[in-house]
């Protein structure tokens, strides 16, 4: 009968070798509020690293958005700088990266942004709205058109301003000797000069002489309103402009004997005339002859820069 299902009644009694119920029930307990504790712990941890998860995704995503729009700050002002340069018409100024740098995301985001910044289109490195608005005004006038007509070429006429005060020719160093306006122009002309330029209404001789030692080259520029009045001069051409001298010195040149060359350009037609200052008159010069060509020269460059 000790092996009967009444020995854990004894046993709970204090007799009998049985389980003891009452220990095993205690410990179930205590196993049972223990895993539900650790569900409720396991709970709040799982919790605490999702709202982790979810704030360190937050920060991340803001940061990158924040290069973001960094760099596209930087590339706006930087298109905005690079307009302003070359709306002032200046050279575009290139800022580089630092030698051994590398150009960072930063960089190329700005370089994306300031292309889609940029007008469409460009000429010559310039945006094209600039080249449109130049193109819906007149064009520039080029010098030789401006100089072409009195109505156009206004500047002033001074010789002494025209000419410079030294020049280098031929290796040699040519001082200006003397300045002039001459009107009527046939004043100024010899050998039938006068009568070529008269008819088309030539309003004055600019002279001016240079000299180097005794050789003397001088240098006329007749003055007309037309660029077809110059042409028509120059095409009968004859005679030769009179070499120019202060009052009191020897004349040089004033009829026939002295090297000459003369040509056209715009309203103007220019004429060289080289000698020499020693006493005799219409002595030809060699020194004189070989520079009255690049003093003819010079003369044509000079007006030119008239209609610059």
């Amino acid at each position: 009968m000790g092996n009967g299902w009444g020995g854990p009644q004894g046993r709970d009694n204090g007799g009998g070798d049985g389980p003891d119920w009452a220990a095993m029930a205690d410990q179930h307990e205590r196993e049972t509020r223990r895993r539900r504790q650790l569900r409720v712990v396991g709970g709040t941890v799982a919790a605490v690293l999702l709202v982790g998860g979810v704030t360190a995704t937050a920060v991340t995503v803001s940061g990158s958005s924040g290069g973001r729009n960094a760099a596209a700050g930087t590339a706006t002002t930087g298109a905005s700088a690079r307009a302003a340069l070359a709306d002032d018409g200046s050279d575009p100024v290139v800022v580089g990266t630092a030698p051994g740098a590398s150009a960072g995301p930063s960089a190329s985001a700005a370089a994306s942004a300031g292309a889609a910044a940029s007008p469409s289109g460009t000429a010559g490195g310039r945006p094209s709205g600039r080249a449109s608005a130049g193109a819906s005004s007149a064009a520039p006038t080029d010098p030789l058109t401006r100089i072409s007509s009195a109505a156009t070429d206004t500047a002033p006429l001074d010789p002494a301003a025209m000419f410079a005060d030294h020049l280098t020719v031929g290796g040699r160093v040519w001082t200006r000797l003397t300045t002039a306006s001459t009107v009527p122009c046939w004043k100024a002309t010899t050998g039938g000069l006068g009568d070529v330029l008269a008819p088309q209404g030539c309003r004055t001789m600019l002279r001016a002489t240079y000299t180097s030692g005794s050789s003397a080259v001088t240098v006329g520029v007749a003055v007309l309103d037309s660029r077809a009045q110059a042409d028509a001069a120059a095409a009968g051409y004859r005679g030769q402009v009179q070499g120019l001298v202060p009052s009191g010195h020897t004349s040089y040149c004033t009829g026939p004997g002295c090297a000459n060359t003369h040509g056209s350009v715009g309203r103007y037609d220019y004429f060289t005339v080289a000698g020499t200052v020693k006493p005799g008159g219409n002595t030809a010069d060699a020194t004189a002859a070989a520079a009255q060509g690049d003093f003819a020269g010079y003369a044509r460059g000079r007006l030119l820069a008239r209609g610059q």
